[in-house]
């Protein structure tokens, strides 16, 4: 088929190899004059990795294998750990990885038989029986479109209808600087804030704020503003202040999907497009990975049932995921100190068994794709 993808991000860029590598003729168009990845770092659990693996992409030369995660309290406290590697043999690592990285790894695993179109804005989709329209440089006609645009899509609001984005109550810091010696990822709780930090290759360290605030609330004022909203954490994540010398780059709130949209007949939603979710339990861009092999295992039979195979395959798997990502990011962000106390004292108390099946639930679902792919 003739496929149409939209949107050269990460879920974009993994739904055009995945679709070249079974054969479809695809053309992949993004708006910006040139490749940008929008963000700093992410961490990419075994099933997203592995998945990308399936696709020939090869992240070993761009990331670094995290050894572990933790979660802190504010004090430094260990809540829980998790080691990801030592969990089960086939998992194989977590990757952590800038975003200019895996959009490298991305690039390097796109088939040359895909035409790119850059600096291609596309905004005037016709979709009916017969495939799909959209004005180009002139009007050019597809069998499919793969909208993967991001979380305020252009396209899926233009042939959906408006979707209503939902804020989570919090904002978000994020940055690169140099690692201070951090060797695993930390994410510590303290109340209306965290911090993560998470290490990554070439001596660079990820790092975010959050904070709970009202909608677009203004930016926090450098040092000051930081230091009252985060000055509180102690420990290893405390480092970070070391070396961060000024305010954090990238600023936005953290919005989503009220729930799931997937698309119609001849146009289908992938990625934040069609599930944008809070990134609390980091499976953003596995989910959007994972929209890529299912996508072709829809379309494989043919474009009739497309859409009811494809929702079939994702809706109750990223459904799940985005309503414990936004439960875990409600219970993170309990302000009272007798809430927290009890919080973090249950989850210690919690056996190894319950943090490996909780951490099991999220990953193997993915897992089982990629073996049936």
């Amino acid at each position: 088929m003739k496929v149409l993808v939209i949107g050269a991000g990460i879920g974009g860029l993994s739904s055009a190899i995945a679709l070249a590598r079974t054969g479809h003729e695809v053309t992949l168009v993004e708006k910006m004059e040139r490749f940008e990845p929008v963000g700093a770092g992410i961490v990419l659990a075994p099933n997203a990795a592995r998945a990308l693996e399936s696709l020939g992409v090869d992240l070993a030369p761009w990331g670094y294998a995290l050894p572990s995660a933790d979660l802190v309290s504010a004090d430094g406290q260990l809540i829980q750990r998790i080691e990801s590697q030592h969990l089960d043999a086939r998992y194989g690592p977590t990757w952590a990885l800038s975003r200019p990285a895996l959009h490298e790894a991305l690039l390097a695993a796109l088939p040359p038989s895909v035409e790119v179109r850059l600096g291609t804005p596309v905004s005037d989709v016709f979709e009916d029986e017969g495939g799909v329209e959209v004005q180009l440089d002139r009007p050019r006609r597809y069998h499919l479109a793969v909208a993967a645009d991001g979380l305020r899509s252009i396209v899926r609001d233009r042939v959906m209808g408006a979707v209503a984005v939902r804020y989570s109550g919090v904002t978000c810091w994020r940055g690169l600087v140099a690692n201070p010696g951090l060797e695993g990822a930390i994410e510590a709780w303290g109340g209306a804030a965290r911090i993560g930090v998470v290490p990554l290759a070439r001596g660079q360290l990820y790092y975010f704020l959050v904070l709970s605030a009202p909608r677009r609330a203004p930016t926090l004022g450098w040092p000051d503003g930081f230091r009252k909203a985060f000055g509180h954490f102690r420990g290893e994540v405390a480092r970070l202040f070391e070396v961060l010398r000024e305010a954090p780059p990238l600023h936005h709130d953290l919005d989503e999907l009220e729930a799931p949209v997937w698309g119609r007949d001849r146009l289908l939603l992938l990625g934040d497009a069609a599930h944008g979710m809070t990134p609390n339990q980091g499976q953003g861009a596995a989910m959007a990975v994972e929209d890529a092999l299912a996508l072709v295992k829809a379309v494989a039979p043919g474009l009739e049932g497309a859409l009811h195979r494809y929702r079939s395959l994702r809706h109750e798997r990223v459904r799940r995921v985005q309503l414990d990502s936004r439960r875990l990011g409600r219970i993170a962000h309990w302000r009272g100190p007798l809430a927290r106390w009890l919080r973090d004292g249950l989850l210690r108390a919690l056996p190894e068994s319950a943090g490996r099946a909780q951490y099991r639930r999220v990953v193997d679902p993915g897992l089982a794709l990629v073996s049936s792919s």
